[in-house]
C-alpha cells in the first residue's frame, strides 16, 4: 500500500473512532409521553398508553415501543433504550394506575335496641378497601331519622387515586312515640255539650315500628264540666309511650230547677208566667188539648217567661207544660191547670178606663138572655138584657126617665143568666161582679 493510501486509512480511522463519542454525548435521554401528554408520578384511573421520543441517528432501541397499562398497578416501571453508535442512553418511567372504586362497608356504634329496632340516634362509621392506592379517606355520622322499617344509610369511602364507592345498609328505625287521636261515639247532643254519657275511643298512628296498644275505650257520664276531660295514650311495638291526650268536652246531665209556674184568663185568652232558673236559655210551652186532635199545641217556644194564648176558648179546661231547658238541652218542667172560666171577662176587675168599656161574661148553659145592671155606689144607673154574652156601655144613655152619662168615678157591673121569656124571666144565679174605674184624664 502506498504511503497516501495508508494515510487516508489512518485518518479515517481516527474520524471514526472521534465522530462516534460526539454523536453519543450529543443525544438526550428517551422522553417517555403518557397519554400523549406528560407523565405524572400520581395516579392514573383509566388505561395509560406509554411511548417515547427521542433522537434521530441511533443504532438501536429497546424497551421503547408504546405500551398500554391496563392492569392496576401501584407501579409500572417501563425502561427505553436508545443505542448511538457505541454508545448509548436510556429513560424510565413508573405508571401507577388504579381504576377501581374501593369496597364498602359499614359499622354501627351498636346493636338494634328493641326487636331489631334502633330507638334513638346510633352513630355508623365506614371503612374501606382501597386496593393499590389505599383509602384516603371515609365518611361517618349518626343516623337520628325519619322513622321508617326500611330506611337506608349510605356512606362512601375514597382511595388515593379519588376513586369513590359507597354503601347503603338497610335498618329499621324508631325514635318517636305515636300520635294519638280521640273519637266520641257520636257528636254533642244540644249546641256543643253532651247531656247523657258518651263513650270516647283512642286510636294512634305511627310511622315506625306501628302502634301496638291504645287506652281502651272510655266512657264519660260525670261529673258536669266545662270542660271535662278524658284522657288517653297509645304505645308503639318497640315500646314508646304517646304524652297523655286529652279530649275536651261540655259535659251537663243535670236538669235545670223545674219552673214556678201561674196562668190566669185575660181578655185577650189565657197568660201563662214562669220564673225561669238562672241556668235556663229558652222554654217551650204546650197546651193541653190542642187546637185539633188531641195532641197538644206548641203555644210559645224561645227566649221569655211569659206569653198570652190567644187560641184558650174561655170556657174550656187547659193544662198548661212549662218546660226550661239548659244550654246542654237538658229540660225540667212543670203543669200548670187552668179551670174553666166564670164570671165576668170585661172589664177585668179593677181595670181603670178612658171611655165606655166592652162587659163580657161567661155563658150560662141554656140561659136565653141576661140581666146587665150598671150601679154606682147605691145608685143603679142601668139595666138591660141583651141576647149575648157581651154588651158594650155607652157613654150617655136613658134610664130612670133621664139621661145618664158615664163620667169620671167607680162603678159596678153585674150580670145575672135570664130563662123564660122577657115577660116572664127567670133568674139564675149571678154570673159575676166587676169592678172598674173611669178616669177620663
Amino acid at each position: 500500500m502506498s504511503p497516501a493510501r495508508l494515510l487516508c486509512v489512518v485518518l479515517a480511522a481516527a474520524a471514526a473512532w472521534v465522530v462516534a463519542p460526539d454523536v453519543a454525548s450529543a443525544a438526550q435521554f428517551p422522553t417517555p409521553s403518557c397519554n400523549g401528554g406528560g407523565c405524572s408520578d400520581g395516579w392514573y384511573r383509566s388505561n395509560v398508553t406509554v411511548s417515547w421520543s427521542f433522537d434521530p441517528g441511533y443504532t438501536g432501541v429497546n424497551g421503547c415501543d408504546a405500551t398500554t397499562i391496563t392492569e392496576d398497578t401501584g407501579g409500572a416501571t417501563l425502561t427505553c433504550t436508545v443505542t448511538y453508535g457505541t454508545g448509548g442512553t436510556f429513560n424510565s418511567v413508573t405508571v401507577r394506575k388504579d381504576s377501581s372504586p374501593p369496597s364498602v362497608n359499614a359499622s354501627f356504634a351498636r346493636d338494634p335496641d328493641s326487636n331489631g329496632w334502633y330507638t334513638s340516634p346510633v352513630g355508623v362509621s365506614f371503612t374501606g378497601d382501597g386496593g393499590p392506592s389505599g383509602i384516603s379517606s371515609c365518611t361517618s355520622g349518626t343516623y337520628g331519622g325519619p322513622d321508617g322499617g326500611d330506611v337506608a344509610v349510605t356512606g362512601s369511602c375514597t382511595d388515593g387515586a379519588g376513586n369513590t364507592g359507597s354503601t347503603t345498609e338497610r335498618i329499621k328505625y324508631d325514635a318517636s312515640a305515636p300520635t294519638v287521636t280521640p273519637a266520641p261515639e257520636r257528636a254533642p247532643d244540644t249546641d256543643g255539650w253532651y247531656n247523657h254519657p258518651v263513650k270516647v275511643a283512642f286510636s294512634g298512628q305511627d310511622g315506625g315500628s306501628g302502634v301496638a296498644e291504645c287506652t281502651a275505650p272510655v266512657t264519660y257520664a260525670g261529673p258536669d264540666g266545662n270542660p271535662a276531660k278524658i284522657v288517653g295514650q297509645c304505645r308503639d311495638a318497640v315500646g314508646h309511650l304517646s304524652a297523655p291526650v286529652a279530649f275536651e268536652l261540655r259535659y251537663d246531665h243535670t236538669k235545670p230547677t223545674r219552673p214556678v209556674v201561674k196562668a190566669r184568663r185575660t181578655s185577650g185568652g189565657i197568660a201563662v208566667s214562669w220564673k225561669a232558673p238562672t241556668d235556663a236559655v229558652r222554654a217551650e210551652v204546650r197546651r193541653a188539648p190542642g187546637g185539633k186532635g188531641k195532641q197538644p199545641a206548641v203555644v210559645f217556644a224561645g227566649k221569655g217567661v211569659r206569653v198570652v194564648d190567644h187560641k184558650a176558648r174561655a170556657p174550656s179546661r187547659y193544662w198548661y207544660e212549662v218546660r226550661v231547658y239548659d244550654q246542654a238541652g237538658n229540660a225540667a218542667s212543670r203543669t200548670l191547670a187552668v179551670q174553666p172560666s166564670t164570671g165576668i171577662l170585661l172589664p177585668v176587675g179593677g181595670a181603670v178606663v178612658k171611655k165606655a168599656p166592652l162587659v163580657r161574661w161567661v155563658p150560662v148553659a141554656k140561659a136565653r138572655f141576661y140581666n146587665v145592671q150598671l150601679w154606682r155606689g147605691r145608685e143603679k144607673l142601668l139595666t138591660t138584657w141583651p141576647s149575648e154574652t157581651q154588651f158594650r156601655l155607652g157613654e150617655t144613655w136613658k134610664f130612670g126617665g133621664r139621661t145618664q152619662r158615664l163620667g169620671n168615678g167607680k162603678y159596678q157591673v153585674y150580670v145575672w143568666p135570664a130563662f123564660g121569656t122577657l115577660a116572664k124571666p127567670q133568674y139564675g144565679k149571678l154570673v159575676g161582679r166587676a169592678d172598674f174605674v173611669v178616669k177620663r184624664r
